[in-house]
């Protein structure tokens, strides 16, 4: 007899969205314990998954235990590979990016696959440090640094005020527990994204100078 597949709601890397997947297997690991004169239960769950949209294949582990609390239920879930929640601007291959700003993005996107905001920010205040040492030298402290991108037009006035907001919740985050939320996180990669975009641009528009043929002056008549 013919069964219909269960379908379960799940982010997917390939499409970029929450899409329909089809459950293809499901696999259960138990183990029992004795604790304090009773047995204890626990393990994981393992499903494969496959997205009905692009078939992209991906498998999913829950951790669970008996002892749980019921009204908060398992452990989130666990995929692999990591659900992207944010992709790498394409700018990244096509152009010749600076090592140490390819690797902190790196680090920064691996944080924000595993929902670790905090991380992610404390990132985005490094790739920020970076580019000012690199665009505009050493300065007298941060705030000299960011106005100094400014005046470079690297960063406009209105992100200024949006860096220097997120950048105090990354100190909040470093030093005092707080936990950005992810569009507060997001909004601070976006501009530094489009920070670092600025700089390649700007040392490629030198080279396209350099290269292109001037016009000669006319003569006079």
């Amino acid at each position: 007899m013919n069964t219909v597949p269960m379908v379960i709601w799940s982010h997917c890397n390939e499409c970029g969205r929450e899409t329909k997947h089809d459950v293809v297997h499901k696999a259960r690991r138990v183990r029992t314990y004795d604790y304090e004169q009773h047995s204890v239960d626990a393990g994981s769950t393992w499903t494969v998954i496959q997205c009905r949209g692009c078939e992209e294949v991906a498998m999913q582990r829950i951790e669970w235990c008996s002892e749980y609390d019921p009204q908060e239920g398992s452990d989130p879930a666990t995929y692999f590979p990591p659900r992207i929640s944010r992709r790498k601007p394409a700018w990244i291959d096509r152009h010749d990016v600076d090592d140490e700003y390819v690797e902190l993005l790196n680090e920064v996107y691996v944080a924000l696959h595993a929902n670790s905001a905090r991380l992610a920010m404390m990132g985005a205040r490094a790739l920020i440090d970076a580019v000012i040492r690199r665009s505009v030298g050493d300065q007298d402290n941060f705030g000299k640094g960011l106005d100094a991108l400014v005046k470079k037009d690297l960063m406009s006035e209105r992100d200024l005020e949006i860096v220097k907001a997120a950048i105090d919740a990354g100190h909040a985050s470093a030093h005092r527990g707080h936990k950005p939320s992810s569009n507060d996180v997001n909004v601070v990669i976006d501009i530094v994204e489009r920070m670092i975009h600025a700089e390649i641009l700007a040392e490629q528009v030198k080279d396209l100078k350099k290269t292109t043929p001037q016009r000669m002056p006319r003569a006079a008549k």
